[in-house]
């Protein structure tokens, strides 16, 4: 059955421009493959990133492409004969990633591919019009160019096992040529919410292994992948059954079989996947307060390159109780299980995870104070939310507080045990309470100092330190709370800390 599609206006410009110097014409064979056509299929209208496949070395040509029009430019793998060009027009960027066969021709080239939905292609030809195109501009009018009806190339039959929702290999060594796959099957299947074929799933188990060999930056790029669907829950629980999560996080399996105190009702595996469970609820809950879109926007922020605290702090709840193996012991006068210190040795895997991932600096301190803290906010609750605690919570985590909010709120819904639904209902009200309270802080006017550091150095002789930290930090506090009300108090409550710590 011939499959046709139509390539939008723009990208049709584009390819257009590029096939005058690839020069199909004259015998060359250039197809347009893999995801660009998945993304066709699955009916997008702009395609920012597109995938050739030609029958000959592409760089020269994809070169000059890009010394003629101002592109940016970039040989991706010398030997394989892969080249990326970047090209920008008008408010757009495209993204042309060009490589040579990988077999003899097409068939094979596909063959060789992951999964049959990414080995599709369409052979792509220059129109009689090529006089139209100038390097630099791609058409002398834009209306020229209508939309191009493209005929596809689907061997394996992707274009069906893309509309069934099933991950199918190409081949029986896919992830021996290439064990990255192993993370890949995960990131497509939970991008289209699709389900492995029982080959494939076998497939994963079996060679799960392989995946020791690949770099900690490559998976981490697949897992944040996963991570960023709203119920990658579901794909953390399958790495779980195939044994991936074990390779990726062997600590996390680890935790299988750890039996908690009355307040748990599942051991530290089952309780960390549905403290994960129970955040992605909480952030798709339709009841939501005012202030939640501006939360959301901190959310949606890329703490580094583009993972986002959101994938950040779904991977806290993975994480946040791994000290607890470690630090579980029976206390001998109630005989009940406690696990004290649990955060602090989670801190240190999760430094040790975190490199392991090769995660940024902020990345990694992100998490470390995730999982330091996620029992903060509770044990706020319970002694009493004041002022004094507000302010000092939040000047000691800023707007990630907001973060380890929701990661305890996530936390204590997954715990249960001998918590009643009352006492639950009043926990999140409490969290929302305070979080409420951050944003109802910002919109306070800031208060200039009465003292800063100039004046602890003139009127007091102190140099910078610790000491000199932890008064600027307490006049701050006081001043908040509205304990000093002018210069002369400031004075005064300097000389009072002063002679405290003498």
């Amino acid at each position: 059955m011939t499959i046709k599609i139509n390539l939008p206006q723009r990208e049709h410009m584009m390819l257009r421009e590029i096939l005058y110097f690839l020069k199909p014409a004259e015998g060359h064979e250039v197809w347009l493959v893999g995801g660009s056509i998945r993304d066709l299929l699955r009916g997008y209208t702009t395609l920012p990133d597109l995938d050739l496949a030609t029958g000959f070395d592409p760089i020269p040509a994809a070169r000059e492409y890009a010394r003629k029009t101002g592109s940016g430019f970039v040989v991706l793998d010398e030997e394989r004969q892969v080249v990326r060009v970047v090209r920008t027009w008008e408010d757009r960027h495209y993204t042309f990633d060009i490589s040579r066969f990988r077999a003899e021709n097409i068939d094979d080239d596909l063959r060789a591919r992951d999964f049959t939905i990414n080995a599709i292609a369409a052979r792509l030809s220059l129109s009689a019009d090529a006089a139209d195109i100038k390097p630099g501009r791609p058409v002398k009018n834009s209306g020229t160019a209508e939309p191009c009806e493209l005929e596809l190339y689907d061997p394996l039959s992707g274009c069906e096992h893309l509309r069934q929702g099933l991950i199918i290999p190409c081949s029986d060594n896919l992830f021996t040529d290439d064990p990255l796959r192993l993370m890949r099957a995960f990131r497509f299947s939970a991008l289209f919410n699709a389900s492995f074929s029982p080959q494939l799933y076998k497939m994963v188990v079996d060679q799960a292994p392989l995946l020791k060999g690949v770099s900690g930056e490559r998976i981490r790029d697949e897992l944040f992948k996963v991570l960023q669907v709203n119920n990658s829950t579901q794909w953390i629980r399958i790495m779980h059954q195939t044994g991936i999560l074990a390779v990726i996080f062997p600590q996390l399996a680890a935790c299988e079989g750890v039996e908690q105190n009355e307040w748990h009702h599942l051991d530290v595996f089952e309780h960390s996947m549905l403290t994960l469970e129970n955040l992605e609820k909480l952030l798709l809950d339709p009841n939501r307060p005012g202030w939640w879109p501006t939360f959301e926007k901190y959310l949606d922020e890329n703490l580094s390159g583009s993972r986002s605290y959101r994938e950040l702090l779904k991977l806290g709840c993975l994480l946040h109780d791994l000290g607890k193996p470690d630090c579980k012991r029976i206390d001998h006068e109630s005989g009940r299980v406690i696990f004290h210190g649990h955060e602090m040795e989670g801190v240190r895997i999760t430094r040790d995870i975190s490199e392991s991932l090769r995660l940024s600096v902020n990345e990694s301190q992100y998490l470390q104070l995730l999982v330091k803290n996620h029992m903060r906010p509770g044990v706020m609750l319970q002694q009493g939310v004041n002022d004094k605690r507000l302010f000092r919570y939040f000047s000691e985590t800023g707007r990630d507080g907001l973060g380890i909010a929701l990661l305890s709120l996530a936390d204590r819904c997954s715990a249960q045990g001998s918590l009643s639904s009352n006492e639950l209902t009043d926990f999140e009200l409490g969290i929302m309470d305070l979080m409420h309270a951050f944003y109802e802080q910002l919109k306070r006017p800031k208060l200039a100092p009465f003292l800063n550091g100039n004046d602890l150095i003139t009127h007091f002789k102190l140099k910078p330190g610790p000491e000199f930290k932890r008064i600027l930090e307490a006049l701050e506090e006081a001043q908040f709370l509205g304990e000093i009300t002018s210069h002369d108090e400031a004075m005064a409550r300097v000389r009072e800390l002063i002679a405290q710590e003498k």
